[in-house]
């Protein structure tokens, strides 16, 4: 990334716990891409307009990864511009958990 971009970057990094719902996010196979399904709730009949179903095209998913390799993938250059005098900004969203039910 060069000092004179002024694009803003998005990545997602998932951290997979013992609940981890496997079949509701897939990743793409370039790392760029993730899709979360969430199944109908049958239970509200058989007209459900609810979306269920959700496609995110990004910079970058993180998954699984450590600290260090978000720092380098996220952080690292701007940082470093920012010693150089650029302006920078992270905005940081914590995450939505999903639940396997």
């Amino acid at each position: 990334m060069s000092a004179k971009e002024s694009k803003v970057h998005a990545f997602v990094r998932v951290k997979p716990t013992a609940n981890f719902p496997q079949d509701m996010i897939k990743y793409g196979p370039d790392n760029k891409s993730i899709d979360i399904y969430i199944r109908r709730d049958v239970k509200k009949g058989v007209v459900n307009n609810k979306q269920t179903d959700w496609s995110f095209k990004l910079d970058g998913v993180l998954h699984n990864a450590s600290q260090d390799s978000v720092y380098d993938a996220v952080a690292r250059d701007l940082v470093s511009q920012a010693l150089d005098g650029y302006n920078g900004n992270f905005l940081i969203d914590i995450c939505v958990i999903l639940r396997n039910s």
